[in-house]
Order: structure tokens, then sequence, then C-alpha cells
């Protein structure tokens, strides 16, 4: 038995059992141009043309059509999948698992350990070095009087406290192609001066793309001569890398106030972070 399937450019598609019926069909539509056929032993629609050219030695089932404009092919039927259907969601799962695995191991970011961090604070801006032994002479010269060694110490501490009091920053690290993380840190200040510090605060900044992406800020009190004063911090930092700095630092015994945010506490260069408080 010949079986086909035929449409006349509209979107109903009919089964055909015999070229007869067939015939009738092209014989019944408007526009013969515009006639597909699907051969069932073939696996593509082909026009009348085709068809007759296929099928020569037969009777043709109508004349040559004008040459008319492109049609555009109608879609080919669907046949019935020969595979069960839990075989294809199963099928459709492993392939979804397999998408999602290969988009998370593309994503995800690796950590590997590194180097641990160990770095002390740079000397702030804002208290260049001094020649201490110069500026005792000039402090001397404008008093018209020497110093006695209680001020002179005083004086030689005030001016040249960041080579006697040392900020340090330790840390484990790991690295990734987004940067570094930096956990179990460890801040520690090391009073060299000979008197106890009343206070000091510190800052903790983390830096990405050379800005700071990030801050803490650090108490510390009654920080003696005799011991380090350590602090360990809880949070894990990403960035590129860390950094530590004194916000400010304050000792009453030999008159020390220091800060970050300014350049002397009463103008006076020569001894910039001299206080009463």
């Amino acid at each position: 038995m010949e079986k086909y399937l035929f449409t006349d450019g509209t979107n109903v598609i009919r089964e055909v059992e015999s070229r007869e019926e067939l015939q009738l069909l092209i014989q019944s539509t408007a526009e013969p141009a515009k006639v597909r056929i699907w051969i069932f032993s073939t696996n593509e629609w082909i026009s009348i043309v085709d068809f007759n050219k296929r099928t020569s030695g037969q009777n043709s089932l109508v004349k040559k059509p004008e040459p008319v404009a492109e049609v555009k092919e109608p879609p080919a039927p669907r046949l019935k999948s020969s595979i069960p259907g839990y075989l294809k969601k199963a099928s459709i799962g492993v392939v979804s698992a397999a998408a999602i695995l290969l988009v998370y191991n593309f994503t995800r970011v690796t950590w590997r350990k590194a180097t641990p961090l160990n770095i002390l604070a740079e000397r702030p801006a804002n208290t260049p070095p001094v020649n201490i032994d110069s500026l005792i002479e000039t402090v001397e010269t404008l008093r018209g009087q020497k110093l006695d060694k209680i001020t002179r110490t005083n004086l030689r501490i005030r001016n040249t406290w960041p080579d006697l009091i040392q900020l340090q920053l330790m840390a484990d690290r790991d690295i990734s192609r987004d940067g570094s993380r930096y956990y179990n840190a460890e801040i520690s200040v090391d009073n060299s001066t000979g008197y106890n510090l009343d206070n000091a605060v510190v800052k903790l900044d983390v830096w990405k793309n050379n800005e700071v992406s990030g801050s803490d800020t650090i108490q510390f009190s009654n920080i003696t001569y005799a011991a380090l004063a350590k602090r360990k911090l809880d949070p894990v930092y990403r960035g590129d890398s860390i950094s530590v700095s004194f916000i400010s630092i304050k000792s009453k015994v030999f008159n020390f106030c220091y800060s970050s945010e300014k350049k002397s506490n009463y103008g006076n260069y020569n001894d910039r972070w001299f206080c009463r408080e």
C-alpha cells in the first residue's frame, strides 16, 4: 500500500493511502505550487515536480506548475520515538547534571596555601625621620638653657616613636585567581619606649585594585613595655593585600599624643606630638 503525507501550504497535514486520493487532493487545491508531498520511504518534503520525477513511468499527478516564489518548507512530521519515556527522562537528567557539574568546576574558586603574611606598619608620613641630637641642640639654643635629662629623654621618644613602637601584622594566607584571603590574623604592638602607653587605636585596611575595599579598627589599652600587646582577629579578609597603621597613640607619662589625622598637635614641628592631656 502506498502512503503519503500531503499539505497545501497551510498548517494542515493529511495522511493519504493511495496515489488516486493524493491526485484528488492536488486537483482540489488552488495553488499547486505550494503543495508538498512526503513519501513514507523518504525523509523529506518534495514538490509535485520532484514527485513526478521520482515516479517517472507512472502518470504524473498534475502539469508542471509555473515558477513561483520559494515557499517555506513545512516542518517534518514528528515520528514517535522508540526510546521509552523513562529512559529519555533519565538521559535528560544525566545531561543536566553533567552541565551543572561542568559549570561548577569552571566557576568555583580554588584556594591554594601560600606563604603566611608577616609585615610591619610603615612609618607614617606625618612623622618624618629627624636628627634628634640636632633637634635637641636647636631647642636648647632657642631656650637659652640646657634641657634636663627627663626632658631630653621624653623629647627623644616623642620624635623617634616609630622606631620604638612597632606595629606588626601576621596572618595565614591562601591565594586563587580572584586574589588572596587572610585568616587567623594577629596584630601586636611592641612598646620599647620604657614607658607604658595609655591606649592605641589601630586600623587594618583591605586593598583591592589599589583601593581600600574594607577596614577594621582595633583598640589597645594599658600597653606595657615589658611584653607584646597582642590581639587575635576572627574575620577572614579577602583582597589583593592588607595593611595596618596607627590611628592614634597616647601616653600621659611622657606627654605624647600621636594622631594620623594631624601634622602636629599645636604647630611646633620641632616637637609635633607633645601634649599635656
